[in-house]
């Protein structure tokens, strides 16, 4: 059995500049020259998703060959101790020092015995913290409790309150240090006291000089974060804006993706998948930014100059997949992986079960599904007949044409009004088989099974037009039976919504001398949905001239039947004797 291979990306932050971040990495590093600004924070600021550990993970390889810099990565969303996110902290900033000098004997002890020192007032404060809150079971006497609560000096060794002086010894000890950089990941993953505490660490660290922290971090969310472990008051929204930009002194904001941006990242994405080696990837990403610098478009062209480059085929699918995209104003980096992860798992399965779909209507239909349930929901379990229909009015509302309704379609969102106005247009597009297949992957109810094309020849089976009839019976008889039996379905549904089933019935009779296997599942759907008043007197010469036994039986029936119309059990009747009874 052969396994099929599906593209998929990771979430992790990328040690490739993919999206134009040296714009932003650029003036981070020129900050950190700027001896006028020590100590320092830095907040580069997204909302999830938008890149902010790439970000930093860029920065990183930037900084941590330099050594006049001390650089600690950390992330307080993946601490162990969350009562005491504070401390923790503290320590992987220590740690980090103690490291950059493990390599120097003459320095290697001093600042060990310093870190030492400096750890031994944040595990005292640990342990006046766990007794506050009970987290401490043993017995301890009056004595020792009052001990550990009792302030201490700032010259004792246990007493947080002269850690900053402690701190600013152990710099001096490493001249050569010009930066301890703290890269700070993930804060606005943290619960609000986790945050809280995060920023008070920093704040402990604010007034050392040769001290600078980079968070990445959603500014609304720490905002919020602050505000809510201050409980719900009228100053609580208006202290943490202030809070926050007393600890911030340099925000920076990642730009959100353009159009062209989106594209050129997703087709990236896509090349990297095929790429010979790491070195053509660099080169391609290097070739972007060029372009993207010099104001050029589109960004991934102009191939002439690398020794390599992405096929067309990912080029096209790459500009197909952001133009659908733009359905749903998708510009967040995160979320175009997990899309493609989407899309390229939906696409093989799709490819397995034999359905066809065009990539920019794959992702259109993948959007629709995934933010506008409710009307996804409505159009699979619109009847195939009519969803041409539904897809055509929906549109129209959408673009706001001169006769178009005020409102959309009935089960239809006004939300999808941007969705439905986005290309690709689906008017004309088959969606029957893929309509089919994603609502059985939801778990969702859908109209009768069959493609767009076998819908449209019930649709000619029921014009006004001998030869329509005839050619659209041939074709359908030459379909798989069981997609002829679903087809059978929408024809007899559509008796059930008229008054006179003559044309339905003329119909059935042809598409029966196509397929005679299906002759008694047509003459069951007659009996049920054609019969009582919808049956007429031309119906019953078409059921008998038609030559098929099931049919004629149902002549024979009718003229025995006293609940049908007398002109239609006359004729009936008038049949029956023309052929001699028989």
């Amino acid at each position: 059995m052969t396994t099929a291979q599906i593209q998929l990306w990771d979430d992790n932050p990328s040690t490739l500049d993919l999206l134009g971040f040296d714009a932003v990495v650029q003036p981070v590093l020129a900050a950190l020259e700027q001896p006028d600004l020590d100590p320092l924070t830095i907040s580069v600021q997204s909302p999830w998703g938008g890149g902010k550990s790439t970000v930093l993970e860029l920065l990183y390889l930037q900084l941590k060959d330099q050594k006049r810099y001390v650089v600690v990565r950390t992330s307080p969303w993946e601490y162990d101790d969350h009562d005491d996110v504070r401390g923790t902290l503290i320590t992987e900033v220590l740690a980090g020092i103690e490291a950059s000098v493990k390599d120097n004997a003459a320095l290697k002890d001093k600042v060990k015995q310093k870190v030492t020192d400096l750890a031994r007032r944040i595990s005292w404060g640990r342990v006046a913290h766990a007794l506050a809150k009970g987290a401490i079971t043993m017995q301890w006497n009056y004595d020792e409790m009052i001990k550990a609560f009792t302030p201490k000096d700032a010259a004792s060794p246990d007493s947080m309150a002269g850690f900053r002086g402690s701190y600013k010894e152990l710099l001096d000890l490493i001249p050569q240090a010009e930066r301890v950089i703290v890269l700070v990941d993930d804060l606005d993953r943290c619960l609000p006291d986790a945050v809280t505490a995060t920023l008070e660490a920093i704040k402990l660290f604010l007034s050392v000089k040769k001290m600078v922290f980079v968070l990445a971090a959603d500014q609304e969310m720490i905002r919020e974060a602050i505000a809510a472990s201050l409980g719900a008051s009228n100053r609580s929204e208006r202290f943490a804006q202030r809070y926050l930009e007393k600890i911030v002194q340099l925000p920076i904001a990642l730009p959100r993706l353009a159009p062209a941006d989106a594209e050129a990242y997703i087709g990236l994405l896509l090349a990297g998948r095929k790429r010979p080696d790491d070195a053509a990837l660099e080169a391609l990403a290097a070739h972007v930014t060029s372009r993207r610098n010099c104001g050029s478009s589109p960004l991934l062209a102009d191939f002439a100059q690398l020794a390599w480059a992405p096929l067309d085929s990912d080029l096209t699918l790459a500009a197909q997949l952001a133009q659908g995209l733009r359905a749903d104003r998708l510009a967040n980096p995160r979320q175009i992986k997990r899309f493609l992860n989407a899309y390229g798992v939906r696409q093989s399965i799709a490819s397995s079960r034999g359905v066809s779909v065009p990539a920019d209507v794959l992702v259109k239909m993948l959007l629709l599904e995934d933010q506008h349930r409710s009307s996804f929901e409505t159009l699979a379990a619109t009847p195939a007949l009519e969803r041409a229909t539904l897809l055509q009015s929906w549109q129209e509302w959408a673009h706001g044409t001169t006769d178009a309704p005020d409102q959309p379609p009935a089960g239809i969102a006004v939300e999808t009004k941007h969705w439905a106005d986005s290309p690709p247009s689906l008017t004309g597009v088959e969606l029957g088989n893929y309509l089919t297949l994603a609502a059985s992957l939801l778990d969702v109810t859908t109209g009768t099974q069959v493609s767009d094309a076998t819908v449209a020849l019930v649709r000619r089976l029921l014009s006004e037009s001998q030869a329509d009839r005839e050619a659209a019976a041939e074709a359908l008889g030459q379909r798989p039976a069981d997609e002829q039996r679903a087809a059978l379905t929408l024809l007899f549904t559509e008796a059930r919504r008229s008054d006179d089933a003559t044309t339905i019935v003329a119909g059935a009779c042809l598409w029966a001398q196509q397929s005679t296997d299906l002759a008694e599942v047509i003459a069951a759907g007659i009996r049920e949905d054609c019969w009582g008043q919808r049956l007429t007197s031309g119906a019953v010469v078409d059921l008998f001239s038609s030559s098929i036994p099931a049919l004629q039986q149902l002549v024979r029936d009718a003229a025995q039947d006293g609940t049908l119309d007398p002109a239609t059990r006359q004729a009936a009747e008038e049949e029956i004797g023309a052929s001699g009874g028989h």
